[in-house]
């Protein structure tokens, strides 16, 4: 299969730790995911994320992968399966799949800046993809992140205030439809949404095969899903009881 990314790309992503790939999700791609979105979240209610991490001042949807045959195909999306593939390896799992939208005008959504693979124990890879669904700009809470910090110690191990700007931050503005490849080690955080207008993005997790999923993927994943995956199913993480009884 043809390689998506090139030679110059790839050198980019291992020297800064990031890299901003845009034009990946059509106009068409993406009404659908806004309307999948919006359908999903009015289903769940109050109950929107409970799988996950509950975070102030953000409609928040987890464990997309099996809630809409939009969000799997997302999951499976051939230039974020090579990225992830070159970053961790061939032998790789699923780890989240969560629909983040900081409120316009709500402050509490800024995040402290961190590292992704730092939350999970045992965890040696960790890749994200920032699927942005919504033009990112600097008023609206693009994603800050750090150059190169995927080469220093993590964030919570040498900063007093993460939530403060932090030395070399840039903010990753781009057209909706683009994605943005993070290094599980890269210093980056989430911002409030200080326009008018929605900033939906999804963020979708690939890891080592040690590292536990965020809540129960495999589970949640029909016979007719898994039938639709095929060879994609060796993405699907064990089950959150067989980590447990490891840790016992």
């Amino acid at each position: 299969m043809r390689e998506m990314i090139s030679e110059q790309q790839w050198t980019f992503y291992q020297k800064n730790g990031y890299l901003v790939v845009e034009n990946i999700l059509s106009k068409q791609r993406l009404e659908i995911l806004h309307e999948a979105l919006e359908k999903r979240y009015r289903l769940e209610g109050n109950k929107a994320g409970e799988e996950g991490s509950n975070i102030q001042g953000v409609r928040r949807l987890c464990n997309l992968i099996a809630k809409d045959r939009a969000f799997e195909k997302l999951a499976i999306e051939p230039i974020a399966l090579e990225m992830a593939k070159r970053a961790i390896g061939d032998d790789m799992r699923w780890q989240a799949m969560n629909f983040h939208d900081p409120i316009p005008s709500d402050p509490r959504p800024h995040q402290a800046i961190h590292a992704d693979r730092s939350f999970f124990k045992n965890c040696t890879a960790y890749f994200n993809v920032v699927w942005a669904l919504d033009d990112m700009t600097e008023q609206n809470g693009a994603t800050r992140l750090v150059p190169g910090s995927h080469n220093q110690p993590w964030p919570k191990d040498v900063l007093t205030d993460a939530k403060e700007t932090v030395e070399g931050e840039i903010y990753a503005t781009c057209p909706a439809g683009t994605a943005i490849f993070l290094h599980g080690d890269v210093w980056h955080g989430g911002r409030a949404n200080h326009s008018t207008s929605p900033r939906r993005v999804i963020h979708l997790g690939y890891c080592s095969p040690n590292t536990a999923p965020q809540y129960e993927i495999a589970n949640s994943l029909t016979p007719e899903v898994r039938q639709r995956l095929g060879a994609h199913c060796t993405l699907i993480p064990n089950t959150l009881a067989s980590f447990n009884q490891e840790e016992q």
